[in-house]
Protein backbone atom coordinates (compact mmCIF):
# COMPACT_ATOMS: atom_id res chain seq x y z
CA UNK A 1 0.00 0.00 0.00
CA UNK A 2 1.70 3.15 -0.97
CA UNK A 3 1.63 6.17 1.76
CA UNK A 4 2.83 9.89 1.78
CA UNK A 5 5.12 10.42 4.37
CA UNK A 6 6.35 13.96 5.40
CA UNK A 7 10.07 15.08 5.28
CA UNK A 8 11.40 17.86 7.25
CA UNK A 9 12.23 21.09 5.97
CA UNK A 10 14.38 23.64 7.97
CA UNK A 11 13.54 27.03 7.14
CA UNK A 12 15.93 29.90 5.73
CA UNK A 13 17.16 32.76 7.96
CA UNK A 14 14.86 34.79 6.60
CA UNK A 15 11.55 32.73 5.67
CA UNK A 16 8.16 33.33 3.81
CA UNK A 17 5.31 31.51 5.53
CA UNK A 18 2.56 29.89 3.33
CA UNK A 19 -0.75 29.40 5.42
CA UNK A 20 -2.53 25.51 4.52
CA UNK A 21 -5.39 24.11 6.13
CA UNK A 22 -5.08 26.92 9.03
CA UNK A 23 -1.77 26.03 9.28
CA UNK A 24 1.13 28.60 8.69
CA UNK A 25 4.18 26.53 7.19
CA UNK A 26 7.89 28.01 7.26
CA UNK A 27 9.93 27.88 3.79
CA UNK A 28 13.38 27.60 2.65
CA UNK A 29 14.60 29.70 0.24
CA UNK A 30 17.60 29.46 -2.25
CA UNK A 31 20.13 31.80 -3.51
CA UNK A 32 18.88 33.67 -6.76
CA UNK A 33 17.81 37.40 -7.28
CA UNK A 34 17.65 39.17 -10.70
CA UNK A 35 20.77 42.00 -9.66
CA UNK A 36 24.36 41.20 -8.55
CA UNK A 37 23.55 43.15 -5.18
CA UNK A 38 19.82 41.46 -5.20
CA UNK A 39 19.31 40.41 -1.07
CA UNK A 40 18.21 36.87 -2.08
CA UNK A 41 21.58 36.59 -3.40
CA UNK A 42 22.89 35.93 0.49
CA UNK A 43 20.54 32.55 0.47
CA UNK A 44 22.15 29.29 0.72
CA UNK A 45 22.39 27.13 -2.70
CA UNK A 46 21.82 23.98 -0.70
CA UNK A 47 19.36 22.09 1.50
CA UNK A 48 19.13 18.26 2.64
CA UNK A 49 15.49 16.82 3.14
CA UNK A 50 15.95 13.84 5.47
CA UNK A 51 13.21 11.11 4.13
CA UNK A 52 11.40 9.92 7.42
CA UNK A 53 11.60 6.93 9.21
CA UNK A 54 9.45 4.10 7.80
CA UNK A 55 9.97 5.14 4.45
CA UNK A 56 11.68 1.84 2.94
CA UNK A 57 11.79 2.54 -0.53
CA UNK A 58 10.48 5.71 -1.95
CA UNK A 59 8.84 5.76 -5.74
CA UNK A 60 7.54 9.65 -5.80
CA UNK A 61 8.82 12.75 -4.02
CA UNK A 62 6.15 15.26 -3.88
CA UNK A 63 7.52 19.07 -2.96
CA UNK A 64 5.31 21.88 -2.66
CA UNK A 65 7.31 25.27 -3.13
CA UNK A 66 7.14 28.74 -5.24
CA UNK A 67 8.92 27.11 -8.47
CA UNK A 68 10.34 30.16 -8.31
CA UNK A 69 11.01 33.96 -8.13
CA UNK A 70 12.83 36.05 -10.17
CA UNK A 71 12.56 33.52 -12.77
CA UNK A 72 10.93 35.91 -15.89
CA UNK A 73 12.65 35.48 -19.49
CA UNK A 74 14.27 39.40 -18.75
CA UNK A 75 16.11 37.66 -15.91
CA UNK A 76 16.87 34.11 -16.93
CA UNK A 77 16.29 32.30 -20.75
CA UNK A 78 13.75 29.25 -21.21
CA UNK A 79 15.70 26.46 -21.17
CA UNK A 80 18.14 27.47 -18.48
CA UNK A 81 18.56 24.79 -15.86
CA UNK A 82 18.06 26.43 -12.34
CA UNK A 83 18.66 23.28 -9.86
CA UNK A 84 19.39 19.74 -9.41
CA UNK A 85 17.47 17.31 -7.08
CA UNK A 86 20.28 14.19 -6.10
CA UNK A 87 18.77 11.49 -4.76
CA UNK A 88 20.98 10.40 -2.04
CA UNK A 89 20.96 6.19 -0.50
CA UNK A 90 22.20 6.16 3.41
CA UNK A 91 25.62 6.02 2.31
CA UNK A 92 25.67 8.92 0.44
CA UNK A 93 25.63 7.76 -2.87
CA UNK A 94 23.85 8.99 -5.53
CA UNK A 95 20.74 6.86 -6.48
CA UNK A 96 19.19 9.40 -8.99
CA UNK A 97 19.19 12.70 -9.58
CA UNK A 98 16.35 15.19 -11.62
CA UNK A 99 17.11 18.51 -13.07
CA UNK A 100 14.46 21.99 -12.67
CA UNK A 101 14.38 23.62 -16.36
CA UNK A 102 12.98 26.94 -16.78
CA UNK A 103 10.01 26.70 -18.68
CA UNK A 104 9.25 22.84 -17.73
CA UNK A 105 9.77 22.54 -14.23
CA UNK A 106 9.57 26.09 -13.03
CA UNK A 107 9.05 29.67 -14.57
CA UNK A 108 7.83 33.03 -13.18
CA UNK A 109 5.28 32.58 -10.13
CA UNK A 110 3.97 36.19 -10.52
CA UNK A 111 2.61 35.36 -14.19
CA UNK A 112 -0.78 34.81 -12.44
CA UNK A 113 -1.40 31.09 -14.20
CA UNK A 114 -2.56 28.36 -12.82
CA UNK A 115 -0.97 25.65 -13.77
CA UNK A 116 -1.92 21.68 -14.14
CA UNK A 117 0.74 20.23 -16.30
CA UNK A 118 2.17 16.84 -17.20
CA UNK A 119 5.89 17.29 -18.47
CA UNK A 120 6.55 14.43 -20.02
CA UNK A 121 9.34 12.89 -18.02
CA UNK A 122 7.99 11.80 -14.90
CA UNK A 123 7.01 15.16 -13.45
CA UNK A 124 3.90 17.03 -12.67
CA UNK A 125 3.36 20.88 -11.51
CA UNK A 126 0.03 21.63 -10.21
CA UNK A 127 -0.91 24.75 -8.37
CA UNK A 128 -2.04 24.62 -5.16
CA UNK A 129 -2.15 27.91 -3.03
CA UNK A 130 -1.13 31.73 -3.70
CA UNK A 131 1.92 33.72 -0.85
CA UNK A 132 2.50 37.43 -1.39
CA UNK A 133 6.06 38.06 -1.64
CA UNK A 134 7.38 41.71 -1.36
CA UNK A 135 4.04 42.86 -1.65
CA UNK A 136 3.11 40.57 -5.32
CA UNK A 137 0.88 37.35 -4.84
CA UNK A 138 3.19 34.59 -6.00
CA UNK A 139 1.75 31.25 -6.73
CA UNK A 140 2.85 27.94 -5.22
CA UNK A 141 3.18 24.79 -7.04
CA UNK A 142 3.19 21.03 -6.31
CA UNK A 143 5.82 19.36 -8.40
CA UNK A 144 5.82 15.82 -8.06
CA UNK A 145 8.51 13.95 -9.87
CA UNK A 146 7.67 10.20 -10.31
CA UNK A 147 11.27 7.77 -10.19
CA UNK A 148 9.70 5.12 -12.45
CA UNK A 149 10.24 2.48 -9.55
CA UNK A 150 10.98 1.97 -5.74
CA UNK A 151 14.80 3.35 -4.79
CA UNK A 152 16.17 3.42 -1.40
CA UNK A 153 16.60 7.00 -1.14
CA UNK A 154 17.88 7.99 2.44
CA UNK A 155 17.77 12.11 1.64
CA UNK A 156 17.55 14.23 -1.21
CA UNK A 157 19.71 17.06 -1.34
CA UNK A 158 18.65 19.96 -3.29
CA UNK A 159 20.92 22.88 -4.80
CA UNK A 160 20.50 25.90 -6.80
CA UNK A 161 22.76 25.98 -9.66
CA UNK A 162 23.41 29.88 -9.52
CA UNK A 163 20.55 31.39 -11.86
CA UNK A 164 18.06 34.24 -11.19
CA UNK A 165 15.68 31.94 -10.35
CA UNK A 166 15.18 31.23 -6.45
CA UNK A 167 13.16 28.58 -4.68
CA UNK A 168 11.30 28.59 -2.40
CA UNK A 169 10.25 24.63 -0.48
CA UNK A 170 7.58 24.69 2.16
CA UNK A 171 6.81 21.02 2.06
CA UNK A 172 8.63 17.97 1.37
CA UNK A 173 6.42 14.54 1.02
CA UNK A 174 7.89 10.67 0.18
CA UNK A 175 5.61 8.02 -1.26
CA UNK A 176 6.93 4.82 -0.16
CA UNK A 177 5.35 1.31 0.26
CA UNK A 178 4.58 0.01 3.81
CA UNK A 179 6.84 -2.70 5.46
CA UNK A 180 5.07 -6.25 4.71
CA UNK A 181 5.70 -9.33 6.00
CA UNK A 182 4.85 -11.21 2.75
CA UNK A 183 3.24 -10.21 -0.03
CA UNK A 184 -0.24 -11.37 0.32
CA UNK A 185 0.20 -10.22 4.76
CA UNK A 186 0.86 -6.93 6.74
CA UNK A 187 -0.72 -3.81 5.59
CA UNK A 188 -4.14 -2.09 4.05
CA UNK A 189 -5.96 -3.58 0.92
CA UNK A 190 -3.66 -6.40 0.45
CA UNK A 191 -4.87 -9.27 -0.97
CA UNK A 192 -4.78 -12.61 1.55
CA UNK A 193 -3.79 -15.94 -0.18
CA UNK A 194 -7.22 -17.13 1.18
CA UNK A 195 -8.98 -14.58 -0.71
CA UNK A 196 -8.00 -16.33 -4.38
CA UNK A 197 -9.99 -19.10 -3.98
CA UNK A 198 -13.08 -16.39 -3.96
CA UNK A 199 -11.73 -14.44 -6.61
CA UNK A 200 -12.01 -17.54 -8.79
CA UNK A 201 -15.47 -18.06 -8.31
CA UNK A 202 -16.55 -14.76 -8.72
CA UNK A 203 -14.81 -14.26 -11.69
CA UNK A 204 -13.15 -11.18 -10.24
CA UNK A 205 -10.04 -11.40 -12.80
CA UNK A 206 -8.84 -7.33 -12.25
CA UNK A 207 -8.48 -8.57 -8.93
CA UNK A 208 -6.89 -11.63 -9.25
CA UNK A 209 -4.28 -9.73 -12.00
CA UNK A 210 -3.85 -7.20 -8.82
CA UNK A 211 -2.80 -10.24 -6.79
CA UNK A 212 -0.29 -11.21 -9.42
CA UNK A 213 1.34 -7.62 -9.30
CA UNK A 214 1.31 -7.71 -5.67
CA UNK A 215 3.61 -10.67 -5.44
CA UNK A 216 5.45 -8.84 -8.12
CA UNK A 217 6.15 -6.21 -6.17
CA UNK A 218 6.93 -8.52 -3.16
CA UNK A 219 9.42 -10.37 -5.41
CA UNK A 220 11.38 -7.31 -6.19
CA UNK A 221 12.11 -5.73 -2.74
CA UNK A 222 12.60 -9.48 -1.29
CA UNK A 223 15.81 -9.89 0.65
CA UNK A 224 16.12 -13.42 -0.33
CA UNK A 225 15.79 -14.90 -3.73
CA UNK A 226 14.54 -18.60 -2.58
CA UNK A 227 12.38 -16.93 -0.32
CA UNK A 228 11.00 -14.98 -3.53
CA UNK A 229 10.88 -18.02 -5.43
CA UNK A 230 9.14 -19.45 -2.22
CA UNK A 231 6.20 -16.98 -2.64
CA UNK A 232 5.78 -17.65 -6.32
CA UNK A 233 5.57 -21.55 -5.73
CA UNK A 234 2.89 -20.94 -3.23
CA UNK A 235 0.85 -18.60 -4.66
CA UNK A 236 0.77 -20.56 -7.84
CA UNK A 237 -0.30 -23.26 -5.66
CA UNK A 238 -3.43 -21.62 -4.08
CA UNK A 239 -4.56 -20.86 -7.75
CA UNK A 240 -4.19 -23.86 -9.31
CA UNK A 241 -6.17 -25.56 -6.44
CA UNK A 242 -8.88 -22.79 -6.83
CA UNK A 243 -8.98 -23.35 -10.52
CA UNK A 244 -9.59 -26.94 -10.08
CA UNK A 245 -12.08 -26.59 -7.31
CA UNK A 246 -13.46 -24.24 -10.97
CA UNK A 247 -13.35 -27.32 -12.90
CA UNK A 248 -10.09 -26.19 -14.95
CA UNK A 249 -8.53 -29.61 -15.89
CA UNK A 250 -4.45 -29.10 -15.18
CA UNK A 251 -2.23 -31.73 -14.21
CA UNK A 252 -1.63 -29.79 -11.16
CA UNK A 253 1.47 -32.03 -9.69
CA UNK A 254 3.57 -31.62 -12.94
CA UNK A 255 2.92 -28.08 -13.05
CA UNK A 256 4.02 -27.41 -10.25
CA UNK A 257 7.31 -30.22 -10.66
CA UNK A 258 7.38 -27.57 -13.81
CA UNK A 259 7.44 -24.51 -12.04
CA UNK A 260 9.99 -25.13 -9.41
CA UNK A 261 12.06 -25.99 -11.90
CA UNK A 262 12.00 -22.94 -14.01
CA UNK A 263 12.20 -20.94 -10.75
CA UNK A 264 15.59 -22.78 -10.26
CA UNK A 265 17.36 -22.04 -13.04
CA UNK A 266 16.99 -18.14 -12.72
CA UNK A 267 18.99 -15.63 -10.35
CA UNK A 268 16.96 -12.28 -10.43
CA UNK A 269 14.05 -10.72 -9.47
CA UNK A 270 13.15 -9.39 -12.47
CA UNK A 271 13.17 -12.92 -14.19
CA UNK A 272 11.21 -14.21 -11.38
CA UNK A 273 8.62 -12.04 -12.19
CA UNK A 274 8.50 -12.82 -15.70
CA UNK A 275 8.39 -16.31 -14.83
CA UNK A 276 5.58 -15.73 -12.48
CA UNK A 277 3.57 -13.71 -14.71
CA UNK A 278 4.31 -16.18 -17.92
CA UNK A 279 3.01 -19.12 -15.52
CA UNK A 280 -0.34 -17.10 -14.05
CA UNK A 281 -1.13 -16.52 -17.84
CA UNK A 282 -0.80 -20.28 -18.97
CA UNK A 283 -3.18 -21.22 -15.58
CA UNK A 284 -5.81 -18.89 -16.37
CA UNK A 285 -5.81 -17.96 -19.83
CA UNK A 286 -8.71 -20.75 -20.48
CA UNK A 287 -11.16 -19.47 -17.73
CA UNK A 288 -10.16 -15.57 -18.40
CA UNK A 289 -10.27 -15.16 -22.10
CA UNK A 290 -13.59 -17.78 -22.61
CA UNK A 291 -15.07 -15.35 -19.47
CA UNK A 292 -14.35 -11.84 -20.20
CA UNK A 293 -12.94 -9.32 -22.13
CA UNK A 294 -9.13 -8.77 -21.89
CA UNK A 295 -8.35 -6.31 -18.62
CA UNK A 296 -9.39 -2.85 -19.67
CA UNK A 297 -7.88 -1.36 -15.92
CA UNK A 298 -4.20 -3.03 -16.69
CA UNK A 299 -4.13 -0.97 -20.03
CA UNK A 300 -6.05 1.97 -18.06
CA UNK A 301 -3.17 1.99 -15.90
CA UNK A 302 -0.61 1.35 -18.79
CA UNK A 303 -1.79 4.33 -20.69
CA UNK A 304 -1.36 6.95 -17.28
CA UNK A 305 1.86 5.49 -16.98
CA UNK A 306 2.53 6.75 -20.89
CA UNK A 307 1.01 10.14 -20.08
CA UNK A 308 3.45 10.65 -17.30
CA UNK A 309 6.68 9.26 -18.61
CA UNK A 310 6.12 9.81 -22.59
CA UNK A 311 9.33 12.01 -23.53
CA UNK A 312 11.47 9.05 -21.29
CA UNK A 313 12.81 6.01 -23.40
CA UNK A 314 9.34 3.95 -22.74
CA UNK A 315 9.30 0.50 -23.70
CA UNK A 316 6.45 -1.87 -23.85
CA UNK A 317 8.01 -4.55 -22.46
CA UNK A 318 8.99 -2.18 -19.07
CA UNK A 319 4.91 -1.00 -19.02
CA UNK A 320 3.80 -4.87 -19.56
CA UNK A 321 5.95 -5.92 -17.05
CA UNK A 322 4.61 -2.94 -15.12
CA UNK A 323 1.11 -4.04 -15.23
CA UNK A 324 1.52 -7.84 -14.56
CA UNK A 325 0.90 -9.13 -18.38
CA UNK A 326 3.81 -10.59 -20.76
CA UNK A 327 4.82 -8.52 -23.69
CA UNK A 328 3.27 -10.34 -26.25
CA UNK A 329 -0.43 -10.15 -24.35
CA UNK A 330 0.04 -6.35 -23.59
CA UNK A 331 0.99 -5.77 -27.28
CA UNK A 332 -1.87 -7.19 -28.30
CA UNK A 333 -4.02 -5.59 -25.91
CA UNK A 334 -2.80 -2.50 -26.08
CA UNK A 335 -3.47 -2.02 -30.11
CA UNK A 336 -6.90 -3.49 -29.07
CA UNK A 337 -7.72 -0.35 -26.54
CA UNK A 338 -5.96 2.36 -28.91
CA UNK A 339 -5.77 1.17 -32.40
CA UNK A 340 -2.36 1.48 -32.53
CA UNK A 341 0.59 -0.20 -31.96
CA UNK A 342 2.83 1.13 -28.80
CA UNK A 343 5.21 2.59 -30.43
CA UNK A 344 3.33 4.62 -33.09
CA UNK A 345 1.16 5.98 -29.75
CA UNK A 346 3.66 6.82 -28.02
CA UNK A 347 5.06 8.52 -30.87
CA UNK A 348 1.54 10.38 -31.56
CA UNK A 349 1.43 11.52 -28.07
CA UNK A 350 4.47 13.19 -28.52
CA UNK A 351 3.28 14.92 -31.18
CA UNK A 352 0.14 16.33 -29.98
CA UNK A 353 2.05 17.59 -26.69
CA UNK A 354 4.45 19.43 -29.13
CA UNK A 355 1.45 20.72 -31.35
CA UNK A 356 -0.09 22.00 -27.74
CA UNK A 357 3.01 23.75 -27.05
CA UNK A 358 4.02 25.12 -30.27
CA UNK A 359 0.48 26.97 -30.22
CA UNK A 360 0.38 27.92 -26.52
CA UNK A 361 3.85 29.14 -25.85
CA UNK A 362 7.07 31.03 -26.85
CA UNK A 363 9.22 27.92 -26.37
CA UNK A 364 11.61 27.62 -28.95
CA UNK A 365 10.67 24.70 -31.61
CA UNK A 366 14.17 23.19 -30.96
CA UNK A 367 13.26 23.53 -27.30
CA UNK A 368 9.99 21.84 -27.37
CA UNK A 369 11.21 19.32 -29.49
CA UNK A 370 13.84 17.85 -27.43
CA UNK A 371 12.10 18.77 -24.50
CA UNK A 372 8.92 15.51 -25.95
CA UNK A 373 12.28 13.30 -26.51
CA UNK A 374 12.84 13.70 -29.85
CA UNK A 375 16.62 12.83 -30.54
CA UNK A 376 16.70 15.33 -33.67
CA UNK A 377 15.05 18.67 -34.78
CA UNK A 378 15.11 17.31 -38.16
CA UNK A 379 13.48 14.15 -36.91
CA UNK A 380 10.77 16.02 -35.15
CA UNK A 381 9.89 18.20 -38.25
CA UNK A 382 9.82 15.33 -40.56
CA UNK A 383 7.50 13.52 -38.05
CA UNK A 384 5.04 16.44 -37.43
CA UNK A 385 4.80 17.21 -41.33
CA UNK A 386 3.45 13.75 -41.61
CA UNK A 387 1.05 13.72 -38.42
CA UNK A 388 -0.73 16.99 -39.23
CA UNK A 389 0.23 18.11 -42.45
CA UNK A 390 2.16 21.01 -41.65
CA UNK A 391 5.55 22.33 -40.68
CA UNK A 392 6.38 23.13 -36.77
CA UNK A 393 7.85 26.67 -37.66
CA UNK A 394 4.11 27.49 -39.89
CA UNK A 395 1.95 26.12 -37.27
CA UNK A 396 4.00 28.34 -34.94
CA UNK A 397 3.55 31.72 -37.56
CA UNK A 398 -0.09 31.01 -37.67
CA UNK A 399 -0.45 30.92 -34.17
CA UNK A 400 1.62 34.01 -33.39
CA UNK A 401 -0.79 36.09 -35.73
CA UNK A 402 -3.56 34.61 -33.94
CA UNK A 403 -2.77 36.38 -30.47
CA UNK A 404 -1.69 39.87 -32.25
Amino acid sequence: MSVLLPGKINSSPVSLRWVRNGASISGWQSHGGGARLHPARAFPQRLVIQVPEGAQRVSKVVLRGIFALYAQLSHEPVGAIGASLNFLGSDGSLLANFTLINGRHYGDATDGVSLDRMNGDGSRLLSVGTVEVEGTPCRVDELTIDLGHQLPIASIEFRDLGTPASFVIFEADFETESKAVCPFRGYGDKISLGEIGSLVRLRDWPKLEQALAQLKEGILISKELDEAKGSVLTFLAVLSAALLDFGVERKLHRFQLDAARKLDQISTREEICEVATSLFEFLTMDVMSSDRSPSQAAIEKALRMIESNFAKSVRDDDIAGRVGMSTSHFRHLFRERTGEPFHKYVLHLRLEKARQQIIASDLPIQEISSGMGFVSSAHFSRAFLQRFGISPSTLRQGAEKARI
